[in-house]
């Protein structure tokens, strides 16, 4: 019997000269989700132009077939295309024995009508808290930010009441995500795309005569990166540093704001903007050159970057928010601080490259603990609740 998935996802596709090209890290997630599959129906937006490089990777296996929504850019773009996207959703759902949805999706109500019409079983993977976010730190304006904050708290409650009228399954990306999407078959997890052959071994960083701090992340306000600035401006170690971030400059107004605190401090000789670094092997090149990595966030799930970082034996700091303390855990392979705290901030950097037990610990423990949170672990996972799915959908089927 032919077992289809249906991959629901909010990420952009692009079609150009016979190829399928996708932000990289959801690519892998389908591509190694289609390894347990005879088929799985890709239902995303889709433009027919060549992508933007180097954002996107081409998908190479056979058997993904795509159900393309509009091209819609935005959230707020999608809403004129209600009609386009209702039919993606009902021609998944006639399609797949069972589907997977990543992350906040248009009019997740029609979705889940869709699946309970169907009788398609659901497994949703949260991958972020846009409610905390947006309550956290402004993005567009009050006004903007207040309708997007009220579409937030509806796309959570459709979803809640969704998963209760399917008897679906929620993935999410840490404790507070779990807790937010509390229910009898919520699991909460740490998500992954990095693969044993992309580990690196290392014993110890903060060797060489200049000390490399690296933040790699969109360059927004939720990323907190002022609070990383004020605190590198603080350091009192007598080594010097510099300071990569890694990331595309989204926002010009947020980005302005970051430069002139950065010549205020009188550090903007040591910032270095690289810009977007492609994931794989460009990205962990420059996680291999560095000696730590800051991640001053004011909202996360499960950062992917804390796996990856600690792939490839790089101590790292972060904040205590979302799903990190899920992630990491304080002083055993990573260091926490509050958000919003420069001085904690510049405190650890000073512990992690002034004391060489701690820092080799670090590496050490955080090597071990990111071989448990792979890609090949997290498909695990989510196969498990889809089997779980299908397997109760097909009880509660009456027999002949």
């Amino acid at each position: 019997m032919s077992r289809i998935l249906g991959y629901v996802t909010p990420v952009r596709a692009y079609s150009s000269a016979g190829e399928i090209y996708m932000q990289s890290a959801s690519g892998r997630v389908a591509e190694a989700l289609a390894g347990h599959y005879d088929k799985v129906c890709v239902c995303s937006r889709v433009v027919h132009e060549a992508p933007p490089a180097p954002f996107d990777i081409p998908l190479n296996a056979p058997n993904l077939e795509f159900v393309e929504q509009p091209p819609w850019s935005t959230t707020a773009g999608s809403l004129p295309h209600f009609l386009g996207i209702a039919r993606a959703y009902i021609r998944t759902c006639r399609r797949a024995d069972v589907l997977f949805v990543r992350g906040m999706c248009p009019y997740t109500a029609m979705l889940y009508l869709c699946a309970m019409i169907f009788h398609k079983p659901i497994c949703h993977w949260i991958v972020g808290d846009p409610v905390t976010l947006l309550r956290t730190s402004g993005r567009k304006g009050r006004v903007l930010d207040t309708f997007a904050l009220l579409y937030a708290l509806q796309d959570r409650f459709f979803t809640r009441l969704g998963r209760w009228l399917t008897n679906g399954s929620l993935i999410c990306n840490g404790r507070e995500l779990a807790r937010a999407h509390a229910s009898p078959r919520t699991t909460e997890i740490v998500s992954s795309t990095v693969q044993e052959s992309e580990f690196f071994p290392r014993t110890d960083t903060c060797q060489g005569p200049i000390v490399r701090i690296l933040f790699v992340g969109f360059v927004r306000p939720e990323k907190g990166i002022e609070y990383l600035l004020d605190a590198v401006s603080h350091l009192s170690t007598d080594v010097p540093w510099e300071l990569e971030i890694a990331g595309p400059r989204e926002f010009p107004g947020y980005a302005e704001k970051l430069d002139g605190l950065a010549a205020t401090r009188g550090i903007r000789e040591r910032i270095h903007w690289n810009g977007y670094v492609p994931y794989g092997k460009p990205l962990f090149d420059r996680m291999r050159a560095a000696d730590l990595l800051v991640l001053p966030t004011l909202s996360e799930g499960t950062p992917h970057v804390l796996v990856e970082a600690r792939a490839n034996c790089l101590p790292c700091i972060s904040t205590t928010v979302g799903g990190v303390p899920t992630a990491v855990t304080d002083g055993y392979d990573a260091l926490l601080v509050p958000p919003k705290d420069a001085r904690a901030l510049a405190r650890a950097i000073e512990r992690v490259i002034g004391d060489g037990g701690l820092r080799r610990s670090l590496i050490r423990n955080g090597y071990a603990a990111a071989r448990k949170q792979t890609l090949d672990r997290f498909i695990s996972a989510v196969l498990r609740e889809l089997n779980a799915n299908a397997r109760a959908e097909r009880a509660a089927i009456p027999q002949e």
